[in-house]
């Protein structure tokens, strides 16, 4: 690979795409060494220095902050009903005991335990599932979808938001996606790419969509509005929202401790 090309991973849910937009132009240095694979296969690569940079997800950051630092200004993050990460509900149940999840990342499984226990007092079992919805809650009380794999369900039954749950628990958005790398490999080069990429994906939502729309054979005008839900970057709400959620996992026994948040650049601001 020539040495101007970035190796830079994303994940393929629709959402991620605004961020990448600029990236996956013929002309940038990041086009021939962009790759879609999930947060999971993103956070080895990063560790196994198989790439520059990645989007990963909350829990896969919190998992390995020694090691990793966020790019600045760069993520997606949502509040209220953006049908993001939602639990498509049997009828007729009276409480969640049980979650059937398929390819959901890990940060939204979490999510759905934080909700769960934190405003319906109610401790959930995962149930690994590979299938159709409807497959799902032959397993499980309610079925994890997210991204696009929630946009193909066909579910019309009861559904639990869990994004609008958070930002009615907290007041706060939730934060889907960061871009990582490992500490001593940050690269300006990179950064002002994806800050670039990033700006140019916000001003051209429509296109987006349009494309979005088509590979997962969506509604255009659905696609856009969808798109338009969520917030490009990761300023100080962003990031008071994540280490929200580092707390809650926290207090619930999930992770082993409350994970700095450590930004590229966080040594050359005085934040306080």
């Amino acid at each position: 690979m020539p040495g101007n090309q970035f190796r830079i991973g994303a994940v393929p849910d629709f959402f991620c795409r605004p961020v990448l937009f600029g990236l996956q132009q013929p002309e940038s240095p990041a086009a021939a060494g962009l790759f879609f694979e999930s947060a999971g296969v993103n956070t080895e690569r990063i560790l196994n220095d198989e790439c520059d940079a990645a989007m990963i997800g909350p829990v896969e950051f919190a998992r390995n902050s020694s090691d990793f630092s966020l790019y600045p200004s760069i993520g997606v993050s949502s509040r209220g009903e953006s049908r993001t990460s939602v639990l498509c509900v049997n009828r007729n149940i009276r409480s969640i005991t049980s979650v059937a999840v398929g390819a959901g990342s890990s940060s939204d499984i979490i999510l759905a335990k934080i909700i769960l226990s934190e405003k319906f007092e109610q401790d959930i079992v995962i149930v690994p599932v590979i299938g159709s919805v409807q497959q799902m809650l032959l397993k499980a009380d309610a079925a994890l979808l997210t991204g696009n794999a929630l946009l193909a369900s066909q579910w019309e039954g009861p559904t639990l938001d869990l994004v609008d749950e958070w930002t009615d628990m907290t007041e706060l958005p939730f934060t889907h996606l960061l871009c990582a790398a490992r500490k001593e490999k940050y690269k300006k080069e990179i950064a002002s790419l994806l800050f670039t990429s990033q700006e140019l994906g916000k001003a051209s939502l429509s296109t987006i969509a349009l494309q979005q729309a088509k590979e997962l054979s969506y509604p255009v005008e659905a696609m856009e509005q969808q798109l338009e839900s969520y917030t490009y970057g990761f300023d100080d709400e962003a990031r008071e929202a994540l280490g929200e959620f580092f707390r809650y996992a926290f207090y619930l026994g999930i992770l082993p401790d409350v994970p700095e948040i450590e930004v590229f650049g966080d040594e050359e601001v005085d934040r306080g």
